[in-house]
C-alpha cells in the first residue's frame, strides 16, 4: 500500500508527540541491556508500505516497545481493535498503553510478556 504525505505526516507529528517519554527515563546503556531500539517513523512507514493493506487485518507487534508500529498502523487506517502488542518491559508498555489508548487501542490488547514464552501469545 502506498501512504499519502498527508498520512505519512501524521505518523511524524504523533511519533513527535511521544518521542521524548517513549524510553522511559532509561539511560542509553539500560536501553541496550534490554535490546531497546525505538523504530523511527520513516522505517515504520517502509514497513507499513510493504503490505497490501491494514484495513481489516489483524496487526502485532511482538516486540511492542513504545507503540510506533501499532499507533502508524493505526493512523494508516488499521481497526484499533485488531492492533495487538507485546512488551517485555513493564514501564515501556505502560507507556505504549497510554499512547495507544489515544488512539482507540484497547488495554487489554496490550500485554506484557516475553514474545519468546509461546504463554504470552494468548490474546
Amino acid at each position: 500500500m502506498k501512504l499519502s504525505d498527508d498520512i505519512k505526516a501524521k505518523i511524524q507529528a504523533e511519533y513527535d508527540t511521544w518521542q521524548a517519554g517513549q524510553y522511559a527515563g532509561k539511560s542509553k546503556e539500560e536501553r541496550q541491556a534490554k535490546g531497546q531500539f525505538f523504530t523511527p517513523p520513516p522505517l515504520t512507514i517502509k514497513m507499513l508500505e510493504k503490505f497490501d493493506t491494514v484495513k481489516d487485518k489483524d496487526i502485532l507487534d511482538p516486540t511492542l516497545g513504545a507503540g510506533g508500529l501499532i499507533a502508524a498502523a493505526v493512523i494508516a487506517g488499521a481497526d484499533p481493535s485488531k492492533c495487538y502488542g507485546i512488551e517485555l518491559d513493564e514501564e515501556v508498555l505502560a507507556y505504549a498503553k497510554t499512547r495507544l489508548a489515544k488512539l482507540g487501542v484497547p488495554d487489554e490488547n496490550l500485554k506484557c510478556g516475553n514474545v519468546l514464552d509461546e504463554q504470552t501469545w494468548a490474546f
